[in-house]
């Protein structure tokens, strides 16, 4: 017998810049899952934990413990946007959070960013996904996704994170940049966020990525992880702070200025976690 015609056509490409819509959260534990993609991203967020213990899930490892009231679970990713988008599936599906958070470092593809500051994600993106052109242009589309509908590429963050995010900027006192001189204080603010699989990009390609997203920093795994939020339905907030400039070669830069922008950005989750212990999440479905 002979196979039956496809019953598909093959997708159809939607040219532009899709941004996602809202959708419901799912029924949520009341937990908070807060996510890095290396080691020194999430170390202090996990100093921070009262009654910490070690776990593992599918063989990955990661540290359960509390701060205010809220249970929190922190997670390594690994680099890159594959890393990123198994650890938040296996961890959301397993876990089960209120929401996600993910913090660490960025570069500072917008130059008024200084080493330290901090840019809590009113937008997250994607600027890796469409056909690159003449001149590192690319054109951006909304390409099939698993529900038969167009993947966005660009994500809001969630508006009761963002809400929570602002009361907690409120108190919150980053540390002093005394490694730079003069010394100053870092911001943090709202602000834009973009990810892609490449650590070095030429000036033409961040020329055409200011243009079309506009991001303040640029990294290598939020947008996958506010993709995975945004199927599975669960809040997603991101938490990153500049180190390197973004720049072809950033090697040396990075490992220089990635410290202090870690402290700061795992500082900012935890002051923002905090914030969240004080308005008690959904409970247990």
């Amino acid at each position: 017998m002979l196979p039956p015609p496809l019953r598909h056509a093959p997708p159809v490409i939607v040219a532009g810049i899709p941004v996602a819509k809202p959708r419901a959260p799912r029924p949520a534990r009341d937990l908070t899952l807060v996510l890095g993609a290396i080691p020194q991203e999430t170390d202090l967020v996990e100093w921070a934990l009262a009654k910490k213990q070690p776990g593992k899930f599918a063989g990955f490892p990661y540290t359960e413990g509390r701060i205010g009231d809220r249970r929190v679970i922190v997670a390594v990713t690994g680099i890159g946007k594959t890393n990123a988008t198994m650890i938040t599936t296996l961890f959301v599906e397993k876990f089960r959070p209120h929401e996600v958070l993910m913090c660490g470092t960025a570069s500072r593809i917008d130059p008024a960013i200084r080493n330290g500051d901090v840019i809590v994600g009113e937008v997250t993106c994607n600027h890796d996904m469409g056909s690159l052109g003449a001149g590192y242009v690319m054109e951006y589309f909304g390409s099939e996704g698993p529900l038969g509908d167009h993947s966005p590429i660009v994500y809001p963050g969630d508006r009761r994170l963002l809400a929570a995010a602002k009361r907690a900027l409120r108190t919150h006192v980053p540390e002093t940049a005394t490694h730079h001189t003069p010394a100053y204080v870092p911001v943090v603010r709202l602000g834009r966020i973009t990810s892609g699989d490449q650590f070095g990009i030429t000036d033409e390609r961040i020329a055409d990525i200011l243009r079309q997203l506009r991001p303040n920093l640029m990294e290598m795994e939020s947008g996958s992880v506010a993709e995975v939020c945004y199927y599975l339905r669960v809040p997603f907030l991101c938490i990153r702070s500049g180190s390197n400039r973004t720049q072809n070669s950033p090697d040396n830069d990075y490992r220089t200025l990635s410290p202090f922008a870690s402290r700061q950005a795992a500082l900012f989750t935890v002051s923002l976690v905090r914030e969240l212990a004080k308005r008690p999440a959904a409970k247990k479905p």
